[in-house]
Formats: structure tokens, C-alpha cells, sequence
């Protein structure tokens, strides 16, 4: 929320936007997905948006 807030001041009032906090943490590694940082949000908007408006 903290995030979302500081970068409304950046954007013009009547403009529709949207802030995605996609920042993960993989505790151990797994196949496809080593540990340390990830991208899950990424994947999870990107499938979301690709299944709603095509690839």
C-alpha cells in the first residue's frame, strides 16, 4: 500500500492506473525456480492477462 501511495503522486488525477507489488522470496529451490527472488506475481498477471486477452 505504502508503494502504491507514493507513486499516486507521480500520476494525473483521472488517469486509471495500476501498482503490482510482484516482489517474492523462494525459500528453497525447486525445479524451474531456484531459491532467492522470484517473479510469481509476474507469472500469476501475465497468465491472468494472456487468458483474458490472448497471446
Amino acid at each position: 500500500i505504502t508503494a502504491a501511495l507514493f507513486l499516486q503522486e507521480f500520476v494525473e488525477a483521472g488517469i486509471p492506473w495500476a501498482h503490482f507489488d510482484i516482489m517474492a522470496w523462494n525459500t528453497s529451490t525447486r525445479p524451474g525456480r531456484p531459491e532467492g527472488g522470484d517473479a510469481q506475481g509476474m507469472r500469476a498477471a501475465f497468465t491472468l492477462i494472456a487468458e483474458r486477452f490472448g497471446r
